[in-house]
């Protein structure tokens, strides 16, 4: 198979409104890439500082739907950047340094930008290929974008501010596989999003998983008040809370939260994450931290899909939380990676 790399076509921010963007149905796609630029201004005083991986809050949801009905991806672009990180070992560009900090005001007209991809082919997979997303029979196939508002990217302490986009402009551009054998059958690369709130303290707080299907990864993120934080699930010298993956007693995942993150940011080579709380989770600065609120539980340790966590025989699947509430408006978003096998083709 050859590679085909091109340019798709762009979308103009609409304030809390959702665009479609038709993609070409000829061949496989591997992965399609998100570049936003948006200028933006900050009122001077605003409090409360901006979220991480600001502006990427301006793109509230992003979804792949085919045949009009089958949603393939759906998640935010501010996750999808950090996911990216852990994926492919390094953080995807981003240049919002203007946006950092409390009393500022940005430069009317500043540019700000930030780069994510969605991916079909799997990352860290013995063969990636395995998971391309063939376009040729497909009856429609879409990237549907929904916007935010300029506020979006302040954490809730910022509801009085006032954030101006001048404009913004999301390009998409494709990797694509031509000449795919006929007859040649994918396994579908789904991902998408649950979200839980936390409203009250509790060592079982529990997210029922969809089963049937395959479990390449789950990743948990915990936010309060609009910023990601570790103390939902906290670990320290007298709170060591748990996370577990179960089907009634069988246990698939039991691990210490902040123990797991100290193994993620080994395995996925993370050598110089960024805190939330300073300007270092909006670039490229040094900061000996964690990646706050994040954690990856992977199922494909070898690269061999075969490793998945397989749920077609299970009749239920829990993923059991040891929680603290910590704020106002406390949240678990839970993003799945999730592998639906290519329909049997019997013989006539």
């Amino acid at each position: 198979m050859k590679i085909l790399e091109r340019e798709i076509g762009s979308i103009e921010y609409a304030e809390n409104q959702t665009r479609t963007l038709p993609l070409p149905r000829n061949y496989a796609y591997r992965c399609l890439d998100l570049f936003l630029i948006a200028k933006v201004e900050r009122e001077a005083g605003s409090v409360g500082t901006c979220k991480d991986s600001a502006p990427a809050q301006l793109v509230k949801n992003i979804a792949i739907r085919a045949n009009g009905r089958d949603v393939i991806k759906n998640y935010d672009m501010e996750t999808l950047h950090r996911l990216n990180q852990h994926r492919h070992r390094t953080r995807p560009f981003i240049d919002s340094e203007g946006l950092a900090g409390f009393a500022i005001i940005a430069t009317p007209g500043q540019v700000y930008m930030v780069h994510a991809r969605i991916d079909f082919e799997m990352w860290d997979a013995i063969r990636p290929i395995d998971t391309l997303l063939d376009s040729a029979g497909l009856a429609t196939l879409e990237l549907i974008v929904t916007w935010g508002t300029g506020l979006d990217i302040h954490n809730d302490a910022a509801d009085s501010a006032s954030v101006t986009v001048n404009e913004a402009t999301l390009y998409v551009s494709s990797v694509e596989c031509v000449g795919v054998p006929p007859g040649t059958a994918f396994m579908t690369n789904k991902e998408y999003m649950i979200r839980s709130q936390v409203t009250a303290t509790s060592n079982r707080h529990q997210i029922f998983l969809p089963v049937s299907n395959l479990y390449r990864s789950i990743v948990i993120k915990t936010h309060s008040d609009g910023d990601q934080v570790n103390t939902i699930l906290p670990f320290n010298i007298t709170n060591q809370n748990t996370i577990t993956i179960q089907s009634g007693t069988e246990v698939f995942k039991y691990r210490m939260a902040g123990f797991l993150q100290a193994c993620n940011r080994l395995d996925y080579s993370m050598e110089v994450p960024e805190i939330m709380t300073d300007a270092a989770a909006l670039n490229h600065r040094l900061e000996e931290q964690s990646l706050e609120g994040y954690y990856i539980l992977e199922f494909v340790k070898d690269g061999r899909l075969t490793e998945c966590l397989d749920t077609s025989k299970l009749s239920s699947l829990e993923l059991n939380l040891d929680v603290v509430s910590v704020g106002t408006n406390d949240f678990i978003d839970v993003y799945l990676t999730e592998l639906i096998r290519p329909p049997v083709v019997v013989p006539s």
